[in-house]
């Protein structure tokens, strides 16, 4: 015997819940901005973090301060 088939009362019951969008904070230091290839650019905060990642890309370039 078939079981009968049961819909559900409003449309939108199946709905997933939306969601708050992300909101990072600005930083408010100087940034460097960097070049790793045609598409990528990165940007960073501290000089260490420029060398780490010139160490990752030699063919990188420093595109503004």
């Amino acid at each position: 015997m078939m079981r009968p088939l049961v819909l559900p009362l409003k449309p939108d019951t199946m709905k997933t819940k939306s969601r708050k969008p992300v909101v990072y904070k600005a930083y408010e230091g100087e940034t460097i901005k960097l070049r790793v290839d045609n598409k990528t650019t990165i940007v960073v905060r501290t000089q260490k973090a420029l060398e780490m990642w010139m160490e990752r890309y030699p063919q990188a370039q420093v595109v503004a301060q």
